[in-house]
């Protein structure tokens, strides 16, 4: 397997592979793509093999990154592989794929990072909580949590309704976004008016997906 040539194909057929994985999938292949950034070369050679490994479950052998997996490599020269750029290109697409408009300021928002969540006992790889992929390693919007650090159970509950997992970034948009439903912003009712009102809503806009 050539690493270079199957990280180049899953960037350019990004949106193609996207759409062939299951919430699941797409998930690990998110947190694969993080543990990239800034990883040493040594590191980013097995991430790499893990997201082959992956991938090669659930593409078709005619598929271009099956066909790169597949590309015999010569076992006396070892591959070398630009992990800045490849890495740098996978979150690029990553993040292509948010609501672009207002990429800056869902970014912008106050947010936690994974170690902070470890940090009280969270699991950052929570299906149920919306992480976004950001320089610098994922982040994940404050407004999820009670002051002690304490996933919403609320917030869980309209995740699950907006697909968090699948698409982060429509999930962080719909809650951070104005509502013309619930005449304000979402994020900013919690605790303001009835938690099945913002269910109600989440539940009405994943019907209209």
């Amino acid at each position: 397997m050539s690493q270079q040539k199957m990280l180049d194909a899953l960037t350019a057929e990004w949106d193609d592979v996207v759409d062939r994985l299951d919430p699941e999938t797409f998930t690990r292949l998110v947190s694969l793509i993080a543990e990239l950034q800034d990883a040493d070369a040594d590191t980013a050679a097995m991430v790499t093999e893990d997201i082959a490994s992956l991938l090669g479950g659930v593409l078709p052998v005619e598929h271009p990154v099956r066909r790169a997996l597949a590309e015999p490599v010569s076992r006396f020269r070892r591959s070398e592989v630009d992990w800045t750029e490849v890495s740098t290109g996978l979150r690029d697409r990553l993040t292509g794929s948010a609501p672009s408009p207002r990429l800056d300021q869902l970014l912008a928002a106050e947010s936690l990072d994974a170690q902070q969540l470890s940090a009280v006992g969270v699991d950052p790889a929570d299906p149920d909580l919306i992480r976004l992929p950001a320089e610098g390693g994922d982040r994940f919007p404050a407004f999820q949590f009670d002051a002690d650090g304490t996933p919403r159970a609320l917030v869980r509950t309209v995740n699950r309704h907006l697909r968090a997992a699948e698409d982060p970034w429509g999930a962080a948009d719909w809650w951070l976004g104005p509502n013309d439903w619930l005449g304000g912003i979402p994020a900013r009712l919690i605790g303001r008016v009835d938690d099945a009102a913002l269910i109600d809503a989440a539940r009405d806009e994943s019907a209209e997906v």
